[in-house]
């Protein structure tokens, strides 16, 4: 599929979730998106994932992602994936026995079951279907992406029996830090859309705003990072492997902050009020940023394969 293809996909799919913003799970289903998402999966995870970070798209479709990515004894699965804690990819369970396992990460609030990667102390991985947790939910991350603290004990239902566990794990966790690049492109290109708007309707001095010159270098900087994050998302789709999703992350992470920050300057005290959508796209980049891993451990990550010159050609070449 050609890049005019895969454009004019965006461009209906975003009609549709504009014209139902309620139903937005019914309409990427509606829309063939799970079947694209078998055919071309780099168009269908772009796509979406970028629009759900532009639109702030409720309930992720992350799950989906997941799943796909962990292999074909996944397929047709309706179950939530249990992500790590905010900042780290290492598996958020851990076995208490057989049958039950303790559970400390995120996840999609819900009442389907819930797959889990457990990590043993020889750094080896499985995974488990559980029922869903009659503990009631931690905190919430963010109400509005379904996003919410999983603290709770959980019963196994079976453990799924995959070839290498780890290496399945490995592959979850690289195709959902492509998707989270994604959203937080879509982020930041919201945030930006909406300063450039207010920068240019605002005076100061009887000038616009967005006619200062530190005004201007500020914008280009945050205009720059997501170029960058933006380019290095799709690039990580030339070679999906774990050093070059880290790296998209890690950029998309690097142009959220800048962005987030220079616009809520911008903004002023009207991106402060409750009344501006700007909290709302601020409260996503802080969900999204330290899921499957924070700015820290993607570091940690790519400095240990720069150190060990593990270096894939397509992470070369960016």
């Amino acid at each position: 599929m050609d890049a005019a293809d895969a454009a004019q996909i965006t461009d209906a799919l975003r009609d549709a979730l504009s014209a139902q913003p309620g139903r937005a799970r019914d309409v990427v289903a509606e829309f063939g998106w799970y079947e694209l998402m078998a055919e071309e999966p780099e168009v269908a995870v772009s796509s979406l994932f970028t629009l759900a970070g532009e639109l702030l798209l409720p309930r992720s479709q992350l799950d989906s992602v997941l799943l796909a990515a962990a292999g074909e004894e996944f397929g047709g699965i309706d179950a939530r994936v249990v992500l790590p804690p905010p900042g780290t990819s290492r598996p958020a369970g851990s076995r208490v026995d057989a049958h039950t396992v303790e559970l400390a990460g995120v996840v999609q609030a819900g009442t389907t079951p819930i797959l889990v990667a457990l990590r043993d102390d020889d750094g080896r991985h499985s995974l488990v279907m559980c029922d869903a947790p009659d503990d009631a939910p931690g905190d919430p991350l963010d109400t509005a992406a379904g996003w919410v603290r999983a603290t709770a004990t959980a019963s196994v239902s079976t453990t799924v029996d995959v070839a290498d566990a780890t290496a399945a794990w490995a592959a979850m966790v690289a195709a959902g830090r492509r998707a989270l690049s994604h959203e937080l492109v879509g982020v930041g290109s919201a945030m930006m859309r909406m300063t450039v708007e207010h920068v240019g309707s605002r005076e100061q001095f009887n000038q616009p705003l967005g006619s200062f010159q530190a005004v201007k270098h500020q914008l280009a900087d945050v205009h720059l990072w997501h170029q960058i994050a933006e380019l290095s998302a799709g690039a990580a789709w030339e070679n999906a492997d774990g050093p070059s999703a880290a790296l998209a992350k890690a950029a998309a992470i690097r142009s959220s902050r800048s962005a987030r920050a220079v616009c809520q300057q911008l903004l002023g005290g009207m991106g402060f009020t409750w009344e501006h959508d700007f909290h709302r796209y601020l409260r996503r980049a802080l969900t999204l940023e330290p899921l499957l891993g924070g700015a820290a451990e993607l570091h940690a990550e790519l400095g240990a394969v720069l150190r060990s010159g593990d270096l894939s050609e397509s992470l070369v070449a960016l």
